[in-house]
């Protein structure tokens, strides 16, 4: 039996791991690695050449390509998450949701900065994928901990979690393939075309003192899409109350930049 806590307060990765990972705990040396060969083939891995630090993989491009739909951009989405940003560790019982302009900036986040980035780039487009959030359990262990991610189906329909920081390209991983180290709890999921929605219908009802989901009532049936489990109505509604002040933030930034 693994004891969880529920406390969006923990919303975050490795609360008692200060600056580390799920790529540096799970993924090091590890993940999934489609074309694992392509480091040594130059030069297929080049570097900006204006001194940036993002690589870009020709083979992996290819594969993603491929696999998924939309899957040039997916591609680009993935290679800031994994080589753009570096993983920052948030002070205890502190969850601020950085806003993906907030994180290409600093060049750092957590596992929910990740997500968001990683969506930002895609939001506009017909992704089937979800975004997560719930407990990661280490089966070795049995020692859970919070986390967020994206979840991304291919062409045929095959889940595949997407992680960022791990400096690889091994962050987007055949769901089944996790399944022997780790166990993976939603307590949430959204569904990729549903997120803006969501959110505007959110701050629309923001005045009222309702759980989510259960002002959802409000909202005309089969309006929206997500999934909730463990039937935690408090972490849900302090997850979508994050959410409508992120994103009124972000808007603003995106509004500031037009001008």
């Amino acid at each position: 039996m693994v004891a969880v806590s529920l406390s969006l307060s923990c919303m975050y990765c490795f609360e008692s791991c200060a600056d580390v990972s799920y790529a540096d705990l799970f993924l090091a040396g590890k993940g999934y690695k489609p074309v694992e060969d392509a480091w040594s083939i130059k030069p297929l891995i080049t570097y900006p050449t204006d001194g940036g630090n993002i690589p870009d993989n020709q083979i992996y491009r290819e594969w993603c390509v491929k696999t998924f739909k939309n899957g040039e951009q997916i591609y680009e989405a993935y290679k800031e998450i994994a080589f753009g940003i570096n993983y920052r560790a948030e002070p205890s019982k502190t969850d601020f949701w950085q806003t993906p302009v907030e994180t290409r900036q600093s060049k750092q986040g957590d596992c929910e900065d990740s997500v968001f980035l990683f969506f930002s780039k895609l939001s506009e487009l017909d992704i089937d994928g979800d975004i997560i959030w719930g407990w990661v359990v280490d089966k070795e262990n049995s020692i859970a901990f919070a986390h967020a991610w994206y979840q991304l189906s291919d062409k045929r329909g095959r889940p595949y979690i997407v992680e960022g920081f791990s400096k690889e390209w091994n962050g987007i991983i055949p769901a089944e393939m996790l399944t022997d180290g780790e166990r993976r709890v939603p307590a949430l999921m959204l569904r990729h075309n549903q997120v803006n929605p969501v959110v505007s219908a959110c701050a629309s009802h923001a005045d009222r003192d309702e759980m989510i989901p259960q002002f959802t009532e409000s909202f005309e049936e089969d309006q929206f899409t997500w999934d909730v489990y463990m039937n935690n109505a408090i972490m849900v509604k302090e997850i979508f109350q994050k959410l409508q002040v992120m994103f009124a933030r972000y808007k603003g930034q995106l509004h500031q930049s037009m001008y």
